[in-house]
């Protein structure tokens, strides 16, 4: 079922990650998903974050699977965005995380920490059983290379936010691939949701590039 749809070795796909706290918490984040023969699936949030440490505390996890780019906006930057409807959560089928209501499917898990990996922003690498795949929807949305680049700024912007102060030539590479990003839709898709979702990136950048 995962390989059917789009989970494919040696890929990395992008999903938004959801996981609760002791406290049942809803907590959620855009997250790249490795994909491994089997296919096996490794995730690898950063360690100073909410999503690991609910991991770490009960393993719980639900791949939601959407090419929104407003919700990824609103998921990677919900305490910067505050202006931002809120995202609505339901219950999942075998996991205590929960689902985001509306996305195209679900893939829910449980995730088993492994040892630290080694890099200058630390991260935490969990092993994921698969419990439960399940689609919403059999409509499949057409390829939208404006989404798709919006969808990448995001994730250029949360690493930029998580190492802050630490990395400044990472950074600057970042900083450059998401002004690329931004003039290609610009041209291409101007007027588009997608554009709007940069310039909101945009605007977020100058409190972590000093």
């Amino acid at each position: 079922m995962l390989t059917q749809i789009g989970f494919l070795e040696g890929d990395v796909v992008e999903v938004l990650l959801t996981t609760v706290s002791g406290d049942d918490e809803p907590n959620g984040a855009p997250m790249g998903v490795w994909v491994q023969k089997g296919p096996s699936l490794t995730i690898c949030p950063y360690e100073d974050t909410q999503t690991a440490r609910n991991l770490e505390n009960n393993g719980h996890a639900v791949m939601n699977l959407s090419q929104d780019p407003h919700l990824f906006l609103h998921l990677a930057f919900k305490k910067e965005l505050l202006h931002l409807e809120p995202v609505l959560f339901e219950s999942a089928k075998t996991v205590k995380a929960p689902r985001i209501k509306g996305v195209s499917g679900f893939v829910e898990v449980l995730a088993q920490s492994k040892e630290e990996v080694e890099s200058d922003a630390k991260f935490k690498e969990f092993d994921c059983q698969v419990l439960h795949v399940e689609l919403t929807t059999n409509y499949s949305p057409v390829f939208s290379r404006a989404r798709s680049a919006a969808i990448e700024c995001i994730i250029h912007a949360t690493k930029i936010r998580a190492l802050y102060r630490t990395n400044p030539t990472e950074i600057k590479r970042l900083v450059y691939q998401i002004d690329e990003l931004q003039n290609f839709v610009e041209r291409v898709a101007p007027h588009s949701p997608s554009a709007a979702v940069i310039q909101q990136v945009e605007q977020l950048l100058p409190k972590w590039i000093k």
